[in-house]
């Protein structure tokens, strides 16, 4: 799950899109990044005072980059009460973020730091869960590597939060504002986390949490930006290609048969005779174009499916064309709308196909699988 800040109209950039993009990847100091640009503002979030960078000023609302990396929407008496503080713009430090985490958290909780990862869990729980994120992400950045996708290592520690159940974590997504009912766990772009939990089948939640940590590396790494429209047959399909438990082996996937995910197989089968029907085509025409897919409960299924379909072929057996098509969403306007005709019009410009020629390849490529 991706949640986004609604982006009103009449929308006023401060800072260009390649350039935040920067930003957000690297964490730099806009010095080196921008020879004139916004400096460091103070403001408020639920009566805490905290220090960030001005992204863009909507009409009715302030959009801030915190210095732990996290994105605020200001609005009403928020966005007005801020103050220039004329200062550069540093990331917060690993601990820094760690000290707020246990205060956030509490004594119930500790905090435990990996070579990439922040990770809140209760107490006592060891290093399975630190262990499976590291190991995700490492897998992450390899399969990306390996086929010519650009990384750039961001500067923000990666937080990811693991509550003790189900009902503790439902309570901590609605503490930060995040809707979502029958999950295991969630990546969370304005907050830049990944919430989960331990209390549950722990195959079923593992898997999950592969799919989201990939949400984060991309997010993270440079593969997506987090103030950029990205159609979520991109963002879900890349999610969808780390949940085999092979991805995160010591010796990740070294068979086409150990990437592939099982239970998008098995729906693609079900309900697209394998990728074989007519429907099939359809869909891919409709993922590509918009997102109404995934909005529908009765489609949602099939929507995550197909995009792993999509995204699994083109990374295994169009690599360059994966790598241009990440590029290309990726290096997209700040907020820029993105409709129908350009999302097609930019599939086909970056894959090199049309779309019914890349869904007729797409459902050869399953045949064989």
């Amino acid at each position: 799950m991706i949640s986004s800040i609604d982006c009103p109209h009449g929308k006023s950039s401060i800072i260009t899109g390649s350039v935040l993009a920067l930003l957000l990847a690297a964490g730099g100091n806009p010095q080196r990044s921008v020879a004139v640009g916004p400096t460091v503002i103070e403001f408020y979030v639920d009566d805490e005072p905290r220090r960030g960078l001005p992204i863009m000023d909507f009409a009715s609302e302030l959009v801030v980059l915190d210095r732990d990396g996290q994105i605020h929407a200001l609005r009403g008496a928020a966005k007005e009460n801020v103050r220039d503080l004329k200062l550069p713009y540093e990331p917060a430090n690993p601990i820094e973020t760690r000290d707020r985490l246990q205060s956030e958290f509490g004594r119930d909780f500790e905090i435990v730091a990996t070579q990439h990862f922040l990770v809140v869990q209760p107490r006592g729980r060891g290093d399975r869960w630190p262990d499976l994120f590291e190991r995700s992400h490492r897998s992450f950045v390899n399969y990306m590597s390996r086929r010519g996708v650009k990384i750039r290592r961001g500067r923000f520690p990666m937080v990811a939060v693991v509550m003790p159940d189900a009902s503790a974590m439902y309570a901590e997504m609605e503490r930060a504002g995040i809707q979502a009912t029958s999950v295991a766990g969630v990546y969370e772009r304005e907050s830049n986390r990944v919430i989960t939990h331990d209390g549950g089948h722990l195959e079923f939640i593992a898997a999950t949490v592969r799919h989201e940590a990939a949400h984060q590396s991309a997010y993270n790494y440079n593969v997506h930006s987090r103030v950029v429209i990205t159609p979520r047959w991109v963002t879900e399909g890349i999610g969808q290609l780390f949940e085999p438990e092979a991805m995160v082996m010591n010796q990740a996937g070294l068979t086409l048969r150990d990437r592939v995910n099982r239970d998008s197989l098995r729906k693609l089968k079900e309900n697209f005779d394998g990728g074989q029907s007519d429907q099939f085509s359809q869909a891919v025409r409709d993922l590509i174009g918009t997102d109404e897919m995934f909005n529908n409960a009765q489609t949602t299924a099939d929507a995550y499916a197909v995009a792993w379909a999509m995204m699994f072929y083109l990374a295994e057996r169009e690599p360059k064309n994966f790598a241009r098509l990440l590029t290309g969403t990726n290096g997209r306007g700040t907020y820029q709308p993105y409709d129908r005709f350009a999302r097609l019009n930019d599939f086909e410009r970056w894959v090199g196909s049309d779309v019914d020629t890349f869904a007729k390849k797409v459902a050869w490529f399953l045949k064989s699988l």
